[in-house]
């Protein structure tokens, strides 16, 4: 059924491969920001949920 749609629009093997490739290059750089980030960020990052949990309760003593 999507062939039939495809099939009646002119070009769209080019629309295809393009948008093809912007998902790949997204994915590819997300990937190579996560290889690059700096890891004290991480580490601040994953620890974030955990001490705002303390922040408020220090708040409300």
């Amino acid at each position: 059924m999507f062939k039939q749609f495809i099939s009646n629009i002119p070009g769209a093997d080019n629309y295809m491969i393009f948008s093809l490739l912007i998902f790949l290059t997204f994915f590819v750089l997300v990937g190579v920001y996560l290889l690059w980030m700096d890891k004290k960020h991480l580490v601040e990052m994953e620890q974030m949920p955990f001490n705002e949990g303390n922040n408020l309760n220090k708040n409300l003593k």
